[in-house]
Formats: C-alpha cells, sequence, structure tokens
C-alpha cells in the first residue's frame, strides 16, 4: 500500500545517499526502507492529525534519526529537515486524494470494475442513511456514496 499510494516518494529519494549510521556505509535506499519511509510519513500523518505525535513529526523523526543524507551529487551530506518531511506527508496526502483509476473494457477492465464494483458494494454497507445536509447543500449519504474519504481528507487537512 504505502509506495504505491505514494508515488512521488521514490522520485524525490532517487538520487539519495544515505549513511544511516556511524557504522554503515552510505548507500541508496532499499525497497524495504522505501517502504519503511513510506509507512512512517502515513503514520506520522495518523500521528499529527489525531494529536500523538512524540515530537513534531512523530514516526518520521524516529525512523529517519541519525540518517545523514546526501540529496545530490556535490551537494553537502546532512540531515533530514522539516521541508522533507513536510513533503512526505504531502506526498500521503496526495495519494489518498487520487481518484480511482478507472479501467479500460477487456478481460483486466472487467475483473478491475468488478472489484471496484464489490468495494462499492462494501462501502455501502458503511454509508448512512440520514438526511443530514452538507452547508452547500448536499446530503451526506450522496457525498460518501461519491468519495469514501471525503471526511476524512477534510479532517487530515484541517488538522495539518
Amino acid at each position: 500500500m504505502s509506495v504505491e499510494i505514494l508515488p512521488a516518494l521514490r522520485a524525490l529519494v532517487d538520487g539519495w545517499v544515505v549513511k544511516k549510521s556511524t557504522s554503515t556505509p552510505p548507500q541508496r535506499l532499499t525497497s524495504e526502507e522505501l517502504d519503511m519511509l513510506a509507512r512512517a510519513s502515513i503514520e506520522t500523518l495518523t500521528q499529527r492529525a489525531l494529536g500523538t505525535a512524540d515530537g513534531e513529526w512523530g514516526s518520521l523523526e524516529e525512523v529517519t534519526r541519525g540518517w545523514v543524507v546526501q540529496r545530490q551529487r556535490g551537494d553537502t551530506p546532512g540531515p533530514l529537515g522539516e521541508e522533507e518531511y513536510r513533503q512526505f506527508v504531502k506526498f500521503v496526502l496526495e495519494g489518498l486524494s487520487r481518484a480511482r483509476p478507472t479501467f479500460s473494457q477487456g478481460e483486466e477492465g472487467d475483473q478491475g470494475a468488478e472489484q471496484a464494483q464489490a468495494a462499492d458494494d462494501d462501502l455501502a454497507d458503511y454509508t448512512p442513511e440520514t438526511d443530514d445536509v452538507l452547508p452547500d447543500g448536499r446530503r451526506v449519504a450522496d457525498v460518501l456514496r461519491e468519495d469514501p474519504f471525503y471526511f476524512a481528507r477534510e479532517h487530515l487537512a484541517l488538522s495539518l
């Protein structure tokens, strides 16, 4: 889930060379480390939204503690800072706000369409059947049928 919903993360850290501790040589990030970084980004977003982060950047600070990063050839290596942490969390928000892919007709398209329909059917079970109306006049149930993560994204945007 993590690296797939954070496509920009791989592009950002592609040229980085990282020294994680004094006993290890500098090296590029592996797929496992990218996944760990993506998970920490998701956890940090959650921690910040819920107000449970240990420190300002929570899991991201823990995972990258002690890292010395050379971002490009010729740059002076240094620790990760607030700017990089903000980018990581921004990528999570972008990944969450992306529209679901549409599938073309064909074998893969039919299978993808069936999976999307099954997911929609599952979400329908969780859609409230109330007559609540948003300030813009839309019914809550209709909004959630169109976009199940509408309120989650609104909450996260307001929390950051």
